[in-house]
């Protein structure tokens, strides 16, 4: 799982070191959704699969605290990315393009939270069927 985190934050950083317009121009509206739909995604992406990661480093660690972790990490590669994006000819660094990806960190965080929940309901039915049965 490593692997795939690393290769996924190796992606978001070589999309990030793409040169910009030379010259900022409208952009058109789909143009510029697709766009923020992308960092929503990117984002979206990391968090999970470094809830995954960890959740396999830190095994004995409670699922709430993992999923923090992920989104704190995940919030601290946003503001890296935009840091490293201030150096990028056409690029700019953006709080704005850090709060569009917040909004995919908090959706990753809202389903990972929906789904350990869901995991640790059933595993509490399954012990007290269990349970009954003895």
């Amino acid at each position: 799982m490593l692997v795939l985190t690393l290769l996924w934050m190796a992606i978001i950083f070589g999309l990030s070191s793409l040169h910009g317009a030379d010259h900022p121009y409208p952009m058109p509206w789909w143009k510029w959704l697709e766009r923020k739909g992308a960092h929503v995604f990117e984002f979206f992406v990391l968090t999970g699969l470094l809830f995954e990661t960890f959740r396999v480093w830190l095994a004995a660690a409670r699922p709430r605290m993992l999923v923090a972790l992920a989104g704190a990490v995940s919030l601290a590669y946003a503001f890296s990315d935009e840091l490293h994006q201030l150096f990028v000819p056409g690029r700019e660094g953006k709080l704005s393009d850090i709060g569009i990806d917040l909004i995919g960190i908090v959706l990753a965080i809202v389903l990972l939270v929906y789904l350990t929940r869901r995991q640790k309901h059933r595993s509490d039915t399954n012990r007290s069927v269990t349970e009954h049965v003895k």
